[in-house]
């Protein structure tokens, strides 16, 4: 789940996602990730649901989503 990491310095939004993820895979409860993120439960356990159903790209917002067919196979080859 470290691959993650990457988004840290990438994305300031996926950036939040990420951060979350892997407090929750570092063994951190829910309540506890509040408390680090300053986030809601409901906002966390959001991220860490997409997540766990769509990898990768679940942590993107819904905006980067529609934005998608803008990457082109070359970029999304470099990136993965």
């Amino acid at each position: 789940m470290n691959d993650l990491h990457w988004l840290l310095d990438n994305d300031a939004e996926s950036g939040y996602h990420a951060r979350m993820i892997l407090l929750r895979d570092e063994g951190y409860t829910v309540p506890e990730i509040r408390k680090i993120t300053n986030r809601h439960d409901n906002n966390i356990r959001k991220w860490i649901h997409r997540f766990n159903e769509d990898g990768i790209g679940g942590i993107l917002s819904r905006k980067h989503v529609r934005n998608a067919h803008k990457i082109t196979d070359d970029i999304e080859r470099r990136i993965v």
